[in-house]
């Protein structure tokens, strides 16, 4: 007689590979969320170092200005743009509380998630500005590709194609001509252009956000020259006649003109921080270096079809926040989200924190106290895996 296994010891086999499979997989899941986690602690902490090192230089923490508003019960459109006037929603937490901590992000949770996310994003760690010289043609191309796209689209509303069609002919930059025709159907000059958030701060700005294709941007819109002063050379003492004057200096390609940018003391104290943003900064170039220091996260994608596509108007439910495809610096952390930052006037302290694996968090100006036995519930669950910094 031939010995052979029965069919009890097989399966008992099959368990025990079963068995040890699972294991396998979920001590590599926890190996995983471990590794996402500690690399979200240690960006933390180097911006954290770089909140220090601005503070030793300016006695204040970075004085973000509000980029919206404060208040969560703002209504927000459907591009996520808060009704700043004054339209509220004091329901958003109306709904079951325990859905989103089975993991299922109901209707009504991502209705409220957009209106606290625009609050809580009112001082931006992100920076923005227009794309730089040299990338023209490229975002000549997308212009063509998403006016086409909407174009095409059978919901697309005759206002859509021709928001989105001028939206990339703004009369200040190079990119014009194709769509001259929709011109002067907008106020260009209530264009944002810029935002100032965390990032503009930590980086010397005039060598990171100047580079765009047309220098008139500097001079003549509010939005640049009402966020910066005038510097002075700090070759001859001497301030600086326009701003053009200083990204002429910036960008000529000589070494003595760069180092009188460089140079100046808003400019170049960002040295003493820029080691901990080194390979961790999200942005749509292949390279950015800085101060001999390349920032550039390698793990994050650049250009992309996901970038924001602004056009005119504010709390509008056919347009994003401005009119431009705009070029951006930011920090984000494991899970790819961009961490959230606060410092209230006179920017003495600060909170900087991570959403957290399930991509929702709360306004730490807002007290716990202040909310229902409902909505405590929800924020319970949206703030019970932030990942807040250790000092501020």
């Amino acid at each position: 007689m031939r010995k052979a296994f029965t069919l009890v010891e097989m399966l008992i086999v099959v368990v025990v590979i079963v068995t040890l499979m699972t294991i396998t997989f979920r001590l590599g899941a926890v190996n995983e969320s471990s590794a996402i986690r500690n690399k979200t602690v240690s960006r933390i902490q180097r911006l954290e170092n770089c909140l220090s090192g601005y503070f030793a230089a300016f006695g204040s923490y970075p004085p973000v200005a509000l980029h919206g508003s404060r208040n969560p019960y703002l209504v927000v459109s459907s591009k996520g743009i808060q009704n700043l006037d004054g339209e509220e929603n004091e329901d958003i937490f109306s709904w079951n509380p325990d859905t989103f901590r089975r993991g299922s992000s109901t209707t009504e949770e991502q209705k409220a998630w957009e209106q606290v996310k625009a609050a809580c994003k009112a001082q931006p760690v992100g920076c923005e500005y227009p794309f730089p010289d040299g990338f023209n043609e490229l975002v000549l191309s997308w212009s063509d590709h998403l006016r086409d796209e909407v174009a095409a689209s059978d919901n697309a509303t005759e206002e859509q194609q021709r928001v989105f069609a001028a939206g990339f002919d703004d009369g200040v930059s190079q990119n014009v001509g194709r769509h001259r025709q929709y011109r002067d159907r907008t106020d260009w000059r209530e264009i944002q252009l810029f935002k100032f958030g965390l990032m503009s701060f930590f980086l010397p700005r005039y060598l990171i956000m100047m580079n765009a294709a047309e220098e008139s941007i500097y001079d003549d819109y509010e939005q640049w020259t009402g966020n910066n002063t005038m510097p002075a050379d700090p070759l001859t003492g001497q301030t600086f006649s326009s701003w053009r004057e200083v990204r002429r200096n910036a960008f000529s390609g000589t070494k003595t003109d760069y180092y009188r940018i460089a140079n100046i003391p808003s400019q170049a104290v960002c040295a003493r921080w820029m080691p901990n943003l080194e390979k961790i900064v999200s942005t749509q170039h292949s390279t950015l270096k800085v101060f001999g220091v390349e920032l550039r996260d390698a793990d994050d994608i650049g250009f992309n079809l996901n970038m924001p596509v602004y056009s005119p108007g504010g709390f509008d439910e056919d347009s994003t926040s401005s009119q431009y495809i705009l070029d951006s610096c930011t920090i984000k952390d494991g899970w790819g989200n961009e961490f959230y930052y606060y410092s209230p006037a006179p920017y003495q302290t600060y909170q900087l924190w991570s959403s957290g694996p399930n991509g929702r968090t709360f306004p730490p100006w807002i007290s716990r106290e202040d909310l229902d036995s409902n909505a405590n519930k929800c924020v319970g669950a949206w703030t019970e895996d932030d990942i807040m910094s250790m000092s501020h």
